[in-house]
């Protein structure tokens, strides 16, 4: 008994100091920057680890802003198909010359006639002149208000708003997606804290009981019944099964790590954290596995193929394509614009006294195109073959999604299976070890005996947990592979 509690606190030891270590180097430098911890709790659930990650886990951000961001560019395409641009523009202007010019005034063009009583006026046969020196300095002013739109351009708007739709919905299908990985991943990062976590039992229990047969070989070597090789024999047992355990507890820690940055977790508060079990059944009960459906047949692969996001998403990927195709060929029609517009301009020495003439103008521009050099052709010949591949490689990731569901189910009749398996290999095992020892006891068996017993039910122990998380694992990528997590 002592002997173990020496060895666990020499684990215990180890343990604090490799965690001490880790967090001293990855603790960041004063003006690096890290993540809040803020939302997450101390005591995780997989519900709140799987909520953090919604709301935390980088890929899910970064999709999200996606959707925002087609969002906007459908609003934009709509707005340019339907709203006309209208601005407005003004100017002054001030025009300077070194070299004015002088000019002839008349001061008396026309003269007063009396003809029958009625005076008019006629050209003056002798005008006379003044020489007037022009102004080295004028000013004009000008503004106009103008709106236009786009009447007809071959539907490429109308396809452009398409587009743009289909391109929201493959990434809102997308984003359901990431979040359903982004929930695959929590969960089997959590599976695997609870997996190793038991192996840590099973490799405490496995020490504990190298530590009891060591201390029955000691009291036996004193008794003289045992020759000291045996005391060394278990003694080595006993090292081993102490760093199986050191080993496995570090495979915990690092389990956890793996969850926590999942949920950008800063990585020096990695070790405020723990974890509850509570919402993840890892059950085996007969009950338990009679209520798991291993029997999936092609009409559920159908519907997960009508149904799944990221299958749905490619399907708006591919209508989107297609729409930039019609876009393009829209530049085969002829074009027409309207425009409207009022404005007007002056000029003139002062300011002040500028006179704007005004004016209304309106107008229709039509565009028709000739050749291109065919160059129009072959962009739709290159965007025609680009949704040919989108088409192919849906085709492929559905094929791809069919065989991972079948393969899916296989594994998960085969890790029902290893659950009979490996518990029964258990009881024997444990059996095994529990005769050998007997023996020993009695003068009847050898130490070599009970050490391959011991190594046999060490092994089953450990088969015995890796096989039940095995199998939740297993229903759990069933679910995942026909769509069927709603995050």
């Amino acid at each position: 008994m002592r002997f173990r509690i020496f060895c666990t606190t020499i684990v215990l030891s180890l343990t604090a100091f490799l965690a001490s270590t880790e967090t001293f180097a990855q603790a960041p430098a004063a003006s690096q920057s890290t993540p809040s911890a803020s939302g997450v709790p101390r005591t995780i659930t997989l519900d709140d680890a799987i909520k953090a990650a919604m709301a935390r886990n980088y890929t899910t951000r970064l999709a999200s802003n996606q959707v925002r961001k087609d969002e906007f560019a459908a609003r934009s395409a709509a707005d340019n198909m339907w709203l006309p641009s209208v601005k407005a523009t003004g100017g002054w202007q001030y025009d300077y010359s070194f070299n004015p010019i002088d000019e002839e005034v008349v001061q008396n063009p026309f003269v007063p006639v009396v003809v029958n009583g009625d005076t008019d006026l006629v050209p003056n046969p002798n005008p006379t002149y003044t020489r007037v020196t022009a102004q080295n300095g004028t000013q004009s002013l000008n503004y106009n208000v103008g709106a236009s739109i786009n009447l007809f351009n071959g539907f490429a708007d109308l396809a452009s708003i398409h587009q743009t739709e289909a391109t929201l919905g493959s990434a809102q299908n997308s984003l359901t997606w990431t979040r359903q990985q982004t929930a695959d991943n929590v969960v089997k990062a959590y599976l695997s804290i609870l997996l190793t976590q038991e192996l840590v039992y099973a490799a405490d229990s496995t020490l504990a009981e190298a530590q009891a047969q060591f201390s029955l070989v000691q009291g036996q070597y004193q008794a003289g019944v045992v020759a000291i090789a045996q005391i060394y024999t278990q003694q080595s047992v006993v090292v081993g099964d102490s760093l199986a355990l050191i080993q496995a507890d570090v495979n915990f820690q690092n389990a956890k790590v793996s969850l926590l940055y999942l949920l950008n977790v800063p990585p020096n508060q990695f070790n405020n954290y723990s974890f509850n079990a509570d919402g993840i059944d890892t059950a085996t009960t007969p009950a338990a596995r009679a209520a798991v459906d291993t029997s999936i047949q092609p009409e559920a692969i159908n519907a997960a193929i009508d149904n799944r996001p990221d299958i749905l998403a490619q399907e708006e990927s591919i209508k989107a394509s297609e729409e930039v195709v019609n876009i393009t060929r829209g530049q085969f029609y002829p074009s027409l614009d309207a425009t409207l517009g009022v404005g007007g301009s002056g000029s003139g020495p002062n300011l002040t006294t500028i006179h704007l003439n005004n004016g209304l103008n309106a107008g229709l521009q039509l565009t028709i195109p000739i050749f291109d050099k065919f160059q129009t052709t072959l962009t739709v010949d290159e965007q025609e073959v680009d949704v040919e591949n989108a088409r192919i490689t849906l085709e492929q990731d559905v094929q791809q999604m069919r065989s991972s569901v079948t393969i899916d189910v296989n594994t998960l009749k085969a890790t029902e299976k290893s659950l009979d398996a490996t518990e029964s290999a258990f009881r024997a095992a444990s059996e095994s070890f529990r005769l050998a020892n007997e023996q020993l006891q009695v003068g009847s068996g050898t130490e070599v005996a009970v050490v391959i017993a011991e190594a046999a039910l060490e092994t089953a122990r450990t088969n015995r947990v890796n096989a039940k998380y095995n199998w939740v694992l297993a229903q759990k990528q069933v679910a995942y592979d026909l769509g069927k997590w709603n995050y």
